[in-house]
């Protein structure tokens, strides 16, 4: 009896200890890792972080984090976090159209410099797909999605526009000079179509877009 105790015991802890593995598939999805987090009111908060964004949302969705040997994490809010540093990258929580009809606030990476007008920001997710072969054997596989978002100057903070969403496309042209009609000489180039400062809304190739926006921003940057 005494043996049969002892082994329940050693599963428990055993159980318990893995419950604090660190785990990462996307900054979205993440547990017990270290990084730092900066929050609007100008504190920084280090420790272990816990991120579910990617399967767990609401309009008052939070991370936790545990700092140094605290027996106990604290809530962080998203709309109080300014960004995450995590694994020497840095992430700002923005309001995203997923695909869906509605927004979602998730954690992107940041691919301008801080002070750019326009920002650019990346968004990685990771999906689980099964598939089942002639014989009805089935099996499951990951796969990686990028998507890319823009933010613009004197906008929402949190406020991110994708790529290839309404608010740029169809009608990039018209859409995207509107939005620099305070640097003439660019949202003419953007107007006329010029080469690199135009992408169609049926362009599937994200090299494109990104290529594009990028030419846009630094010269957006450059007009003041």
């Amino acid at each position: 009896m005494r043996h049969i105790i002892n082994l329940v015991l050693v599963s428990i802890v055993v159980f318990l200890s893995s419950c604090k593995s660190p785990y990462f598939t996307t900054v979205n999805d993440m547990r017990y890792i270290g990084g730092t987090v900066y929050l609007n009111s100008g504190k920084e908060i280090s420790g272990q972080i816990n991120s579910s964004l990617a399967t767990y949302y609401t309009s008052n969705s939070y991370i936790t984090v545990t700092e140094g040997n605290a027996k106990e994490s604290q809530k962080i809010y998203l709309s109080d976090i300014k960004g995450i540093n995590v694994r020497n990258t840095y992430y700002e929580p923005k309001l995203i159209d997923m695909g869906w009809g509605s927004d979602r606030m998730m954690f992107v990476k940041r691919l301008t410099k801080e002070n750019s007008r326009i920002g650019l920001y990346e968004l990685y997710q990771q999906h689980t797909n099964s598939t089942t072969n002639r014989r009805g054997y089935s099996s499951t596989y990951t796969t990686d999605d990028y998507s890319y978002y823009i933010t613009m100057e004197g906008h929402p903070a949190t406020e991110a526009w994708n790529l290839g969403g309404k608010h740029l496309t169809p009608n990039f042209e018209d859409k995207m000079s509107e939005l620099v009609k305070d640097c003439p000489t660019l949202a003419e180039k953007i107007k006329r179509k010029d080469k690199g400062y135009f992408y169609a809304q049926v362009s599937l190739v994200e090299e494109k877009r990104i290529e594009t926006m990028m030419n846009i921003i630094e010269e957006y940057n450059r007009c003041k």
